[in-house]
């Protein structure tokens, strides 16, 4: 009996997230339970398969999962798969546990969602994103989070009521590109989509991943969870302004967006899933190379057991959990009145934050986008502002010091003019002659 079928046998429902090691495999444990913590390489160890779950650590082959989950001996277990028990015989250990004690971390590589995926992921955003600017209830919950408008503008959120009097929708899994799978009775599983806070994520402008977050009044026992992953969507940890220099690493991806909101304009932002979370091949080389990270995973035991990995791995982080009693994750602490901003900075090296004069003059009676504006049209310089960069391209012969660092601050310390800029403006390449345009949004 092949791996995939032991696993079957026991109840969990597994799904294909990655091609690494002939496929991987990711679902809930069969003994301790929880979402995504179980991994299954149907291929691995000649075909006989390989599995471990990244919470309780178990992990070995189909012999050892015989042994682990379905109650056979050893002896038993090989009689189950045909084979003949060797003598002295040594359980397999798993290849994730073997490599992780042997082996410096590698970061994973995850596939691309397909095509036909991405068309009917894209237009189901679009549709929520519009169902949620007419939802009143669920504006106010998001603002409450420190999501404003522009926010849920920005960032294309969306709410998804269900249809046809259900909170949910079904369609074909092949109707979204996604492969058919049978269940035990035969018949082919469907895709199902929870009512629910929409929350897309997009790599380079295509759409990636769709994240779910389910009312409570949906979750009817224990076993369901809060946050649903439509299949199909890309499994990289994700977030925004990649060119900073210095990053925020928090588990939920609303409390990613409230914190490129409140302080994009400082530092990136990365949303893990999950404590446990880990920074896949696009994203860990960004990490590595930043001035500063700050790991704001919850304020709890599972948060401050991850951070042992994350100080292990990146010598530039800093574990920066939300103030003690102000909750225990970002979202928390801006509904207890915490100010992002300042958090942030707080956690940064001076460097990226200190103010240099440097013999400029600010002038009187101008606001920041009126000065920007000033400063633009003045000399030679242009800002690239799209939702993956924010960069200022100076003219190499020009040297003022004084006027390079006001324009650096001017966009990269006023929250509001470096939102609008990559988020609403509709150019590019932003000179003095096209900054001041109406707002689009």
């Amino acid at each position: 009996m092949d791996m995939l079928s032991l696993v079957s046998g026991t109840g969990v429902a597994l799904k294909k997230v990655a091609s690494t090691h002939g496929g991987e495999y990711a679902g809930p444990c069969p003994g301790c339970g929880g979402n995504d913590r179980f991994r299954c390489w149907p291929n691995d160890k000649d075909g006989r398969g390989a599995f471990w779950c990244r919470q309780c650590d178990k992990g070995g082959d189909d012999i050892q999962f015989m042994v682990e989950f379905m109650g056979y001996t050893y002896r038993q277990a090989f009689e189950a798969a045909g084979r003949s028990m060797p003598d002295n015989y040594t359980p397999a250990v798993c290849r994730p546990a073997r490599e992780r004690r042997k082996k410096a971390f590698e970061p994973r590589v995850f596939e691309s969602p397909a095509d036909l995926w991405r068309e009917r992921a894209l237009k189901f955003v679009e549709k929520a994103h519009v169902a949620l600017l007419e939802n009143k209830a669920e504006l106010s919950y998001l603002a409450h989070r420190g999501l404003d408008l522009q926010a849920v503008k920005g960032f294309r959120l969306g709410w998804f009521e269900g249809e046809n009097g259900k909170g949910c929708m079904f369609r074909s899994r092949e109707s979204w590109g996604l492969e058919t799978v049978l269940k035990r009775d035969g018949r082919k599983k469907v895709l199902w989509i929870p009512r629910g806070i929409v929350i897309p994520t997009f790599k380079k402008g295509e759409i990636y991943r769709i994240r779910v977050r389910r009312p409570s009044y949906d979750l009817k026992t224990d076993k369901d969870s809060r946050y649903f992953i439509v299949p199909g969507s890309g499994m990289e940890a994700a977030g925004h302004n990649p060119g900073h220099r210095a990053f925020v690493v928090v588990e939920a991806d609303l409390d990613e967006m409230l914190v490129c909101r409140r302080a994009g304009s400082l530092v990136g932002t990365v949303a893990l899933g999950s404590s446990t979370g880990k920074p896949g091949s696009d994203v860990f080389p960004v990490l590595k190379k930043a001035v500063r990270v700050l790991v704001s995973l919850d304020w709890d035991k599972a948060g401050r057991k991850a951070w042992e990995w994350w100080k292990k791995e990146f010598p530039n982080a800093r574990f920066w959990p939300v103030p003690e009693g102000m909750g225990k994750d970002p979202g928390d602490a801006f509904e207890n009145g915490l100010d992002i901003r300042d958090w942030v900075t707080a956690g940064l090296p001076p460097a990226l934050t200190m103010e240099i004069n440097h013999g400029y003059q600010k002038p009187e009676g101008m606001s920041h986008m009126q000065e920007l504006q000033m400063l633009l049209s003045k000399y030679p310089v242009t800002i690239e502002a799209t939702l993956d960069k924010g960069r200022i391209h100076f003219d190499p012969g020009f040297r003022h010091r004084g006027i390079r660092q006001r324009i650096h601050d001017l966009f990269y310390k006023d929250e509001d003019i470096y939102w609008y800029l990559k988020m609403y403006h509709p150019d590019d390449v932003i000179s003095g002659d096209n900054l001041l345009v109406k707002d689009p949004a």
